[in-house]
């Protein structure tokens, strides 16, 4: 845009005349007097006019971005499509009015207030330990001297599966006895067959008078005595048999030897006896474990202890990372406390495949700890915070949102329980709603100008 002005009634540009631009020959050769001094101060006027017009023109042309640079806003500008309808009436306390322009300028999006269980994850360091029902501790049946070792620790093996052979001279002493107690037992019958048979024939012959009375009798006691030997020979011969039965080498194996045998599946986890010793069987020689299910003992504080319940879900996170986590359930919580950490254990039983859970490995348990009762709950997203506390925005019309100040019970990553503020069934704001707040803010510190 040009501004030009008028040239002065002398013919002399303006701008060479008045602004003070002419060189020295120039002013030498301009007019002096009264008049020329009058034209000067109209020039000056004039220029001081149209600057003051260039002035207006820029700062209308330029106004808003410079006020938006500066962070102002016009004093009566009119709202803008999607500006909250409260900036043009009275700043409310508790609600914000925004139209859907607004809302999708902010992004807004919302959640549902519902009725849920309450159930709060517990979070909690654990120790896989081996279930205790199935672990064998194995001792030597007999005194002996080991003569092989099948396992060490780490090896997998079968019920039934020899770990070990010893020399055991107990088992000829077992055997020996065995033998000498079903000889006892045969002469035992033996001799109750002859006072069977001599009672007999006393009562034959006592029809006839061949024999008194009082020998009969006799024979009667001594038919007792003999049944009475037989049992205890029998008792005897039982006990050696059982005794030598349980030291016996197993088919096909040496006599005089003693296999240190496993009743269950599993793993060794130790070895207590070395090539060549003389053992006896006051200590362990080796120890099994099953670990296709196992134990974790997350280790519980303060009131988490009385929080957790046996029959609650629980989640261990797997060593292996990208390995999906291990799924089980609390089958009890100690009632003691470890006097060294004040910790109660908590124990959860869990299917191991793969043996990837190994004992006395630390791991990360999440018990989803029933608290037994039902509550309101909000996404956790739409919970607001402010010095007065913990709000939320409730969407009372499609336009219109409430200020809710909140009572909080249970909060999670995911939701929170509300103890009161908001009703099950009602809409509240998530995505967005620190807008919301900050519109609000905005509004009532307007308001106080």
């Amino acid at each position: 845009m040009s501004l030009n002005a008028e040239p002065p009634p002398d013919g002399r540009d303006f701008d060479a005349a008045d602004a003070g631009a002419p060189d020295g020959a120039e002013r030498a050769a301009a007019p002096s007097g009264p008049q020329a001094s009058a034209r000067r101060r109209g020039g000056a006027v004039l220029w001081l006019l149209v600057l003051l017009g260039a002035l207006g023109f820029a700062g209308w042309r330029y106004e808003a971005p410079i006020r938006d640079a500066l962070g102002l806003a016009p004093a009566s500008a009119a709202a803008e499509p999607g500006d909250a309808k409260a900036e043009d009436a009275p700043a409310s306390p508790d609600s914000v009015t925004l139209d859907e322009a607004g809302q999708k300028r902010l992004g807004l999006a919302f959640g549902q207030a519902e009725t849920r269980r309450i159930v709060l994850p517990v979070r909690a360091p654990g120790t896989v330990a081996f279930d205790e029902r199935r672990v064998t501790h194995l001792r030597p049946r007999t005194q002996g001297r080991v003569l092989s070792l099948a396992v060490q620790p780490g090896d997998r093996v079968e019920a039934g599966q020899s770990l070990a052979t010893l020399d055991a001279a107990g088992i000829l002493d077992a055997r020996n006895g065995f033998l000498a107690a079903q000889a006892a037992l045969g002469e035992a019958q033996a001799s109750e067959k002859v006072a069977e048979l001599q009672l007999k024939r006393g009562q034959d012959q006592l029809k006839f008078g061949g024999v008194a009375q009082a020998e009969v009798e006799r024979r009667q006691v001594d038919l007792a005595k003999a049944r009475a030997a037989l049992q205890s020979a029998q008792a005897s011969a039982d006990m050696y048999r059982a005794q030598y039965q349980r030291l016996a080498p197993a088919e096909g194996a040496a006599p005089g030897t003693s296999a240190i045998v496993t009743p269950i599946a599993g793993i060794v986890t130790s070895v207590g006896v070395t090539l060549g010793e003389v053992v006896d069987t006051g200590r362990d020689a080796f120890t099994v474990a099953d670990p296709t299910r196992i134990l974790v003992l997350a280790n519980l504080y303060g009131p988490d202890i009385t929080r957790v319940k046996a029959g609650d879900a629980a989640s261990v996170e797997s060593p292996i990372p990208g390995h999906p986590g291990f799924e089980g359930r609390v089958r009890s919580v100690n009632a003691a406390l470890d006097p060294a950490t004040n910790t109660a254990p908590a124990r959860i039983e869990l299917d191991n495949p793969g043996d990837l859970l190994r004992g006395n490995m630390f791991v990360s348990v999440t018990i989803a700890a029933d608290l037994g009762r039902d509550g309101v709950t909000i996404p956790a997203a739409a919970v607001q915070q402010t010095e007065a506390g913990p709000i939320a925005f409730v969407r009372a019309a499609p336009d219109r949102f409430e200020r809710r100040a909140l009572t909080l019970g249970i909060q999670r990553s995911d939701w929170v329980e509300v103890r009161s503020g908001v009703a099950a069934g009602e809409s509240v704001a998530t995505a967005g709603s620190f807008g919301l707040k900050a519109i609000l803010l905005r509004s009532l510190l307007g308001s106080t100008d």
